[in-house]
């Protein structure tokens, strides 16, 4: 990897040695004489002195008495004087990307492999029921800090749970409750309790064995899905793309928390966090959206992998959580010491701050003592304090070497404890 330059914020000036060098024979002209005009005999210095003075001290009154205006007119505006009525109630504060999701649950669908097949976010309303159901392409690309860009599903399987947590959080830009993962036996135990569930299949899921031949799995319209079936029925991509497989989850949470609207204890044996938002879901109108994404080529590999909208998706986060900001830090983390799983954790500290890892990696060297926080223009001095305080360590640098895809660099230094 390629060192990038850094300069210290305090030297910010040309050095002397960096100027051009005079010639011998600058520096051996004579300056030109100049002739000073008499002294006189100092009046006309005297009035310019007491004319100074005095209009310095017009100045320094006009000062005072401005000063004076200020003050009182801050001591009205904080104190409720004004004819005895109470002072105007404050506005509610914004919401905050280090505010938690409300009311919220992760269903994580882990298969064979230790991979994600399939992560579904649960936002119930805080007040009332009903609430979102956001289903999320296993294959959104996505960074996932130390391994760099791959599927969010990829997570679960290259670092645990903790790994695709942070990854998630990083994603949608809020902390999330920690994420319930449940393999194909935990999850049909999950609706056991329900029963048989009617499902609506969007489109028929045929599935292709080695041989070539083709079998109906599900003929579209309506079918009765036993508890078993559950995890084949999520899981199996069928002919479509994963897109379409998705539009099966939606047939199957409509169906679910339909029974559970009909019978609270069905949901008695979830996990309780998980169970509590599923049940508040049922007892009111659900929305359901998939991740903003679109297609994009998945390479020679065959398997199709999808690219955020941003725009459309900081849009949704406002809806599940109103007053947040759009605006996120675009940070990159290169771990300058060695240590393994510095940067996840490094993720973890500055996603509720702000930030949005789009890059990851390893520094130059894994010597680094303290932590760098490069930013590569005065404007975005401040984003990199903000990232500084989120660390709780680190230095702030000025690179003279401009990088347009990321506002702040962190170089992680052994100086991190996080």
């Amino acid at each position: 990897m390629r060192e990038v330059p850094f300069a210290d914020l305090d030297v910010d000036d040309v050095p002397a040695f960096l100027l051009p060098e005079r010639s011998a024979k600058e520096e051996e002209a004579p300056e030109p004489a100049v002739v000073l005009p008499s002294a006189g005999n100092g009046l006309r210095a005297r009035r310019r002195r007491q004319r100074r003075r005095h209009a310095w001290r017009r100045t320094f009154g006009l000062v005072l008495l401005a000063v004076a205006v200020v003050a009182a007119v801050v001591l009205v505006a904080v104190h409720p004087w004004r004819g005895g009525n109470a002072a105007s109630p404050r506005q509610p504060a914004t919401a905050t990307r280090a505010a938690p999701l409300p009311s919220s649950a992760v269903l994580v669908q882990q298969d064979a492999k230790g991979g994600a097949v399939s992560v579904t976010l649960l936002v119930a309303n805080q007040s009332g029921g009903g609430g979102h159901v956001v289903l999320v392409p296993p294959a959104t690309m996505t960074e996932i800090p130390s391994f760099g860009l791959d599927g969010v599903g990829k997570a679960l399987g290259l670092g645990g749970p903790s790994l695709l947590q942070v990854t998630l959080e990083n994603l949608l830009g809020v902390p999330l409750p920690p994420a319930v993962v449940a393999g194909d036996a935990q999850l049909a135990g999950f609706v056991q309790a329900a029963g048989p569930l009617d499902v609506d299949v969007p489109a028929q899921v045929e599935q292709t064995d080695p041989t070539g031949a083709v079998s109906v799995l599900w003929s579209t319209g309506p079918t009765t899905l036993v508890p078993i079936d559950v995890p084949r029925f999520l899981s199996v991509r069928g002919q479509g793309n994963d897109l379409a497989r998705l539009a099966r989850h939606q047939s199957f949470w409509t169906a679910w928390l339909a029974h559970v609207a009909h019978d609270p204890s069905v949901a008695a044996g979830l996990p309780a966090d998980f169970g509590r938002v599923v049940r508040q879901l049922a007892t009111g109108t659900v929305s359901y959206e998939t991740l903003p994404v679109e297609a994009i080529d998945g390479g020679t590999g065959g398997d199709e992998v999808y690219r955020v909208r941003q725009a459309d998706l900081d849009q949704l986060m406002r809806q599940l959580l109103p007053g947040i900001s759009p605006d996120r830090i675009r940070v990159q983390i290169l771990n300058g010491t060695g240590a393994i799983g510095s940067s996840p954790r490094v993720a973890r500290r500055l996603v509720p701050a702000g930030a949005r890892v789009v890059l990851s990696g390893n520094a130059d060297s894994f010597a680094y003592a303290q932590t760098q926080i490069v930013f590569y223009d005065r404007s975005r001095q401040q984003a990199a304090e903000r990232v500084r305080q989120a660390l709780g360590t680190g230095r702030l640098v000025l690179s003279r070497q401009p990088l347009d895809v990321v506002d702040v660099t962190v170089v992680i230094g052994k100086d991190f404890n996080g």
